[in-house]
């Protein structure tokens, strides 16, 4: 026995005596270190990689051991350790290796055989600082992606158009898939730390294999994978401040006291006496109702893997004070992604999220802060909350600071995401079946809460208490099976996709209103101590399926001609009975010029390919049960045997014809690379026109509506996109890189069934003026009204423009019926985004800009410079036309015929360009942070500064308050704004 343990001792000790410990560093064949290279001992899961020095360490066997070094653009080496203990390891570009892998529906391929537009974002760039949502991380980062901010407060998501709206009321936002799940919703539940990569699918060769939910364009989100080596530890913390970039300027109480003596000095308590009616007190509430906000985000990730398994697991925490006080959202994410080699021939693997999203939601409006009288002190004598007439406006307000801070409206999501897999290869790897299996489920909870103590409820006769709950619970299940066979021959190369999909969705809602609750501390838990009178209850279900099956070809011949063609059929429950199937058909072609024989000596050119496509896609925008009959309750009651109960009348009516948008889109191509892919180029050329459009139609009374949604109408869309990227300087210590893309398009509308024209956005009260317009022939998201000429140097009118009269010529009479016209176009002449990367040894600086060129803007706060009730901008009041100014007056004298009529004088240059995002940060030599892979510090800045127009009224032009509606496009209502912040932040891996 001692012998047989001496034995194995000895072989033990012989065996880790002769490991041996390789170091190394690998680079390209400029010297430039390859931060992330694989470094793999062949044949065993034994492996490390590079880390930003391209510096590694590795135990090895012994001497025979062989080094597979790889990394992504580079030909693979081996190198056999032999007596060597130090390595200097040059890897070359590999052409092939070179040309990136694009995600595409149900697969990918090389970007050398894409045949049709898809644009790839680079996560690390557009997410250099802690977002609350994704979309904010897309504008200008791809060619026709125009990315519109509604709302600046925190959690709250832009609108997102690609190549043009499609819809007018069926909605134009892109469909998401995320790790294969089509459909996924509520995407600010996503840590932008766990993205892998992001293409976006632009043409219909790319979107109809997603048929009838593609025609607003795809985007892709793959989240990370574990790869195999050793355990990786990434620990990612960034925190900083947010502040409002600039205050708008409003009237102070003298001059809002002087101007109401200019413009009414015949209304009651008028003229003020400036020296002794206006009040000491002088609040200025956008800064009382803001503040520096911090912004943290704690993010850690392990990564690894072996043969047999291979995982990513991940935590994040954000917490996002927001600028105006009572705001805010905070995000706690988890994720788990791991994949199993259950045999040579199988693997399975589960990608898991939960995550929580708490937003607090602003109970104040920025337009209030400018509206409310500045005069009106914060607290009485006593140290409360004021309450009592404002000392200029005279009549009794409520209390915004009070409505911030004691008001609760707080919205919590819940989501649990699970999406897996089973995957089998035959045949050498030629015929690959695929299975998955998905949930998403959300559950949402919206609390408000108004106290008994907020003075609006204390001059309301000492209301008490008021709670609304809202909640929600929404269900998506996905099951996709694929088979996929790959198969070379010759000068011949295929690829066949087949595969079914099954979609199904519930959701269910109950909303509660209860007032009067005798008791503030209970919040809205007990709403059951409300009066019975006070309590309104409803709810609500809805259910969707979505039937799919789809297949697409791929064929190349000789590696120069590549023919793609696609078909799906899909079907969809909630829509017309006669209506419910459609097919979307696609088909491509793609020329590679550069491998023509022809091309060969043209050294200038290192690739070049033609492609054009055609393809259908649909979109629905049909919600649950709406073309099914239903009956109502009208309020009356009747009689049944002796007893009450209500009337039942007949309520929506049948729709067995309703159907699907259907968008048919053209686009070609060129893509091309120049001097040794120092200078890439990208141009798209689409049309794509959307027929069937969902609107409703007049219909006879008898039927119990007065409209009925049908399937009419049509507009088109019309485009360039370019893409231009740029290795401009690349040398061993000092490298600068640039992308820049831009955009332009062009939409009319073709058809609105039985109406020439559609009416849109309204001014507010008490004008309730029409302001926008879908007209046939003109372009989506036009402005509307009389058109502005100046002044009456008599009167101190408006002068608007007259263009036509009663019989048909103008009559010298402003005349809304007759005269009113477009006014302006919320359509950019062009817009896009310039990212910009320098490196100067261990020194990096990232600057991003967007931009957006030739849009007008709609303010609608303007107008409200009529109303003697509030105040507003000092810019316009200051320089009205009064009996005291008369010949330097920029604007018409007070008064309704001058300002409730939507007119050209609201419409602005909205055009911008913003330093979106600017970052710098250093890398720390290897040698000085030894046991560590790498550690970074860095600094952003976001939103530092805006090149706008001098007379733009509002913080933002890059803003849609009506949410980028294809109605209400370009219209400034003074949102909140967009906040600018300043953060520290470092980045370690172990």
């Amino acid at each position: 026995m001692k012998k047989l343990l001496f034995a194995f001792m000895a072989t033990l000790s012989l065996a880790v005596f002769s490991q041996k410990t390789i170091t190394g560093n690998v680079t390209d064949n400029t010297g430039n270190p390859l931060p992330g290279a694989s470094i793999l001992e062949k044949g065993t899961s034994n492996g490390v990689q590079s880390d930003f020095d391209g510096n590694f360490s590795i135990k090895v066997a012994n001497e025979n051991s062989v080094l597979e070094i790889s990394y992504i653009g580079y030909a693979k080496k081996e190198i056999r350790v032999s007596n060597q203990t130090k390595l200097s390891i040059q890897l070359e570009e590999d052409a092939a290796s070179l040309d990136e892998i694009v995600i595409i529906g149900y697969g990918s391929v090389k970007k050398k055989n894409l045949v049709g537009s898809v644009s790839t974002v680079d996560a690390e760039k557009a997410y250099l600082a802690p977002t609350a949502n994704l979309d904010n991380g897309l504008q200008g980062r791809a060619a026709g992606v125009q990315v519109t901010s509604s709302s600046g407060a925190p959690g709250s998501a832009p609108v997102i158009v690609i190549r043009g709206g499609n819809s007018i009321t069926g909605g134009n936002n892109p469909l998401y898939v995320v790790d294969g799940f089509v459909g996924a919703d509520n995407i600010s539940s996503i840590n932008p730390n766990d993205i892998e990569s992001m293409q976006i699918l632009k043409d219909a060769s790319q979107t109809a294999i997603y048929g009838a939910r593609g025609t607003n364009g795809v985007i892709l989100i793959t989240t990370k994978k574990g790869k195999l080596g050793k355990p990786v530890v990434n620990l990612s913390i960034s925190s900083g401040i947010q502040t409002l970039p600039n205050e708008l300027n409003v009237q102070s109480p003298i001059e809002f006291a002087t101007w109401m003596n200019n413009i009414a000095p015949d209304q009651n308590n008028l003229p003020f006496d400036l020296s002794t009616d206006i009040p000491e007190t002088s609040t200025n509430w956008q800064k009382e109702l803001t503040r520096p906000a911090v912004l943290s985000d704690y993010q850690l990730s392990v990564s690894g893997g072996s043969d047999f398994v291979k995982y990513y697991v991940s935590g994040g925490i954000l917490t996002q004070e927001g600028i105006v006080k009572g705001s805010g959202f905070d995000r706690f994410s988890l994720r788990s992604n791991v994949d199993f080699k259950l045999s040579q021939k199988f693997k399975a693997g589960i990608n898991l999220s939960l995550s929580r999203t708490v937003r607090e939601n602003n109970t104040v409006g920025f337009t209030q802060l400018i509206r409310e009288d500045p005069s009106k002190p914060i607290y009485d004598d006593e140290g409360n909350y004021f309450i009592g007439d404002n000392p200029l406006l005279g009549s009794q307000t409520g209390h915004l600071l009070a409505d911030a801070l004691l008001d609760e409206d707080t919205t919590t999501l819940d989501k649990i995401f699970i999406n897996t897999y089973v995957q089998g290869n035959f045949f050498d790897n030629k015929l690959i079946w695929k299975s998955t299996f998905g949930g998403d489920f959300v559950n949402n909870k919206r609390h408000r809460f108004t106290p008994s103590t907020n003075p609006s409820f204390i001059m309301n006769a000492n209301r008490l208490a008021q709670a609304r709950i809202t909640r929600s619970n929404n269900e998506e299940f996905l099951n996709e099976n694929t088979l996929n066979f790959t198969e070379t021959f010759g000068d011949h190369s295929i690829n066949i996709l087949a595969g079914a999909s099954f979609q199904t969705a519930n959701s269910e809602n109950v909303n509660i209103t209860a007032n009067d609750i005798p008791s503030d501390g209970v919040g809205v838990n007990a709403i059951q101590l409300a009066s019975s009178e006070g309590v309104s209850i409803s709810s609500g279900y809805g259910e969707v399926h979505n039937l799919g099956v789809f297949g697409r070809i791929n064929y190349i011949y000789k590696d120069k001609y590549i023919f793609n063609a696609s078909l799906r059929r899909d079907g969809k429950s909630s829509l017309g009975i006669n209506e419910k199937y459609t097919n979307f058909p696609s088909a491509s072609f793609a020329w590679k010029v550069k491998e023509e024989s022809f091309m060969q000596d043209v050294e200038a050119i290192d690739d070049l390919k033609l492609r054009v496509n055609y393809g259908r896609t649909g979109n629905s925008g049909v919600a649950a049960f709406v073309t099914i009959a239903n009956y109502g309750i009208d309020g009356s009651t009747i009689l049944v045997n002796g007893a009450t109960v209500p009337g039942v009348t007949q309520g929506q009516i049948a729709k067995p014809d309703l159907g699907w948008e259907i968008t048919d889109q053209f686009d070609a191509g060129l893509e091309i690379s120049l001097f040794n892919r120092r200078l890439t180029a990208e141009v798209d050329v689409y049309y794509k026109k959307t027929k069937d459009l969902l609107l409703a139609e007049k219909v006879p009374e008898f039927t119990g509506e007065a409209t009925l949604l049908t399937n009419v109408g049509a507009v088109e869309n019309k485009g360039v996109d370019v893409t231009l990227s740029g290795k401009i300087i690349e040398t061993e210590n000092f490298q600068w890189d640039a992308t820049l893309n831009i955009s332009t398009f062009k939409n009319k509308v073709l058809d609105l069934g039985q109406s020439e024209f559609l009416a849109g956005n309204r001014l507010g009260a008490p004008a309730n003026d029409e302001s926008s317009r879908l007209i046939v022939g003109q372009p989506v998201g036009i402005f509307w009204g009389a058109n502005y000429l100046g002044i009456d140097p008599d009167t101190g009118d408006a002068i608007f423009e007259d263009i036509n009269g009663p019989d048909g010529v103008p009559d010298g009479i402003y005349e809304p019926e007759y005269d009113d016209q477009i006014i302006g176009n919320a359509n950019p002449d062009f817009f896009g985004g310039l990212q910009t990367n320098f490196r100067y040894k261990n020194f990096d600086l990232a600057a991003f800009f967007a931009f957006s060129v030739g849009n007008d803007g709609y303010s609608e706060e303007f107008f409200r410079v009529n109303e003697i009730t509030v105040n507003s901008f000092a810019s316009i009041r200051n320089n009205m036309y009064s009996v005291n100014n008369t010949e330097n007056a920029l604007y018409p004298a007070f008064g309704s015929q001058n300002y409730d009529l939507s007119s050209s004088l609201y419409v602005q240059d909205a055009s911008y360009l913003r330093l979106s995002t600017l970052q710098l940060g250093y890398n720390l030599p290897s040698d000085l942070i030894k046991g560590l892979d790498k550690l970074r510090i860095y600094a952003t800045g976001n939103n530092l500064f805006i090149l706008k127009s001098n007379d733009y009224i509002g913080f933002d032009p890059d803003v849609s308050s009506g949410n980028a509606g294809q109605l209400e496009r370009g219209f400034d209502a003074i949102a909140y704004p967009q906040n600018r912040s300043v953060l520290l932040g470092l980045n370690v891996s172990f």
